[in-house]
């Protein structure tokens, strides 16, 4: 069946880069900082993340929480934060001109990304991916993750997005670095697809252009 839209997601699929990822070059006035950063968020308060990404908490928020647990400046930390999400980079040096040609082959490619506020106001106005994008899904704005497990008979953080196209599962496709691993995704018909480096991505992408030559 040809597909109508393909989603896929931006971390370790359609991007390799990290938040404050420029702090790693120990030439930077705050490298230092770093550790304390990354400690904070990803080892002893990995638990926010989840409700940073559903949109409970502001970058801002979370900066001063950072602040408070680190004693490292929360201005800094927001400044820096949004420099690496602005200078974020493809996965594939030719990747917007893929999309483009899977959207001439009558397929709407979607960002559906489990995500921060840094994600709409940083990363896609800095790399316009509105222009290269047919639409795109952030769980900070849908209020929901790809993979929450309910309710049991349907994905909200898509079903908004279909419902207005007048799609259903059956018509999408998603293309992400984690597994199905509950198999929601197949018993409600919606194919998903591990995507484990920028090669099987582009594999992926180059196969729905060719889809439609196929009829």
């Amino acid at each position: 069946m040809t597909k109508k839209v393909v989603f896929i997601g931006w971390n370790k699929t359609l991007s390799y880069s990290l938040f404050w990822e420029h702090l790693q070059h120990k030439n930077h006035p705050n490298h230092q900082h770093l550790p304390a950063i990354e400690k904070w968020l990803f080892v002893d308060n990995r638990n926010i993340i989840n409700s940073w990404m559903r949109g409970e908490f502001s970058a801002e928020d979370i900066a001063s929480k950072m602040s408070q647990g680190t004693g490292v400046d929360s201005g800094m930390i927001l400044d820096e934060l949004q420099r690496s999400c602005e200078e974020m980079r493809y996965s594939i040096d030719d990747l917007e001109d893929i999309v483009r040609r899977v959207r001439a082959n009558g397929i709407e490619v979607v960002i559906a990304t489990d995500n921060m506020d840094t994600f709409s106001r940083f990363t896609v106005p800095a790399m316009r991916l509105d222009t290269v994008f047919d639409g795109i899904l952030n769980s900070y704005d849908t209020g929901y993750l790809k993979d929450d497990n309910h309710p049991e008979d349907s994905i909200p953080f898509f079903d908004e997005y279909l419902a207005r196209h007048g799609w259903n599962y059956a018509d999408a496709i998603l293309l992400d670095d984690s597994p199905d691993k509950s198999g929601k995704y197949k018993r409600l018909g919606f194919e998903r697809v591990l995507i484990d480096g920028p090669k099987v991505l582009k594999a992926e992408l180059e196969r729905l252009v060719d889809a439609k030559k196929q009829f």
